[in-house]
C-alpha cells in the first residue's frame, strides 16, 4: 500500500477498471431511463465485495460535493451525467488536475497523423490551465518508447504505432519503474521484465 492507502494503480484497476469507474457505472445504470433514486446501502450491496464500502461512501460525497448527486434524506439521484468515464474529483467536489498532463499529451498523440518532436509534443499537448513542460513530454515519450507504443519515423521524431492506440486513458508511468495501460487493464512495460 502506499502511504495515502491506496493500492498501486494495477492493483487498484484489477479487470481495467477503477473502484470508482465501477461505482460510477452503477450509477449510471441506475438511471438508465429515469432519475431512480439510491441509498448508499443498495448501491454497497450491488457492486463487487472487492470494492471498500468506505470508498463508496467517500465517493457519493464527492458526487454530492461536485454536483454529480443530489442527496434527499438517506437517498441519491444522479442530477449531473458526464458521460461514461466517472468523474475525477476530490473530496471537496473540486476536479483532480493529477494526471492531466500525461492526458494531454496521450490526447494529442492519438490525433497526430505525423511524426512529432517531444518539443512539439509538448507544445501541442500545453493548454492554459495544464502547461507541458518539453522534458515531460521527452520523459514521457521516452517510456512510451520503451514499451513498444511509438514509431520512430525520423531522428527524434515519434508517431504512435496505430496497434497502440489502445483507448482514451493514457497509459501510466509508474514510479516502480513500469507503465500500466488502464485501457488494457494490465502492466505493458516493466523494467525488470523488459530491460534491454
Amino acid at each position: 500500500m502506499s502511504i495515502n492507502n491506496r493500492k498501486p494503480v494495477h492493483l487498484e484497476y484489477a479487470g481495467g477498471k477503477s473502484p470508482r469507474q465501477r461505482i460510477w457505472e452503477k450509477i449510471r445504470a441506475y438511471n438508465a431511463g429515469q432519475a431512480e433514486p439510491f441509498t448508499a446501502t443498495r448501491l454497497i450491496g450491488d457492486l463487487p465485495g472487492t470494492i471498500a464500502k468506505d470508498t463508496t461512501r467517500t465517493y457519493i460525497k464527492s458526487l454530492v460535493a461536485g454536483g454529480y448527486l443530489e442527496a434527499v434524506g438517506n437517498f441519491y439521484r444522479l442530477i449531473k451525467d458526464n458521460g461514461v468515464e466517472a468523474p475525477r474529483i476530490k473530496t471537496d467536489g473540486s476536479p483532480v488536475t493529477q494526471g492531466r498532463v500525461q492526458e494531454n499529451l496521450w490526447r494529442t498523440l492519438r490525433t497526430l497523423a505525423h511524426p512529432v518532436t517531444y518539443l512539439e509534443l509538448a507544445a501541442m499537448a500545453t493548454t492554459d490551465e495544464h502547461p507541458v513542460s518539453p522534458s515531460f513530454a521527452r520523459d514521457y515519450l521516452g517510456n512510451l518508447d520503451k514499451a513498444g507504443y511509438l514509431l520512430q519515423r525520423e531522428s527524434k521524431k515519434y508517431q504512435l504505432k496505430p496497434a497502440m492506440n489502445t483507448g482514451p486513458r493514457p497509459p501510466m508511468v509508474q514510479r516502480i519503474s513500469q507503465i500500466y495501460d488502464p485501457n488494457l487493464g494490465k502492466v505493458v512495460w516493466s523494467k525488470g521484465g523488459d530491460d534491454e
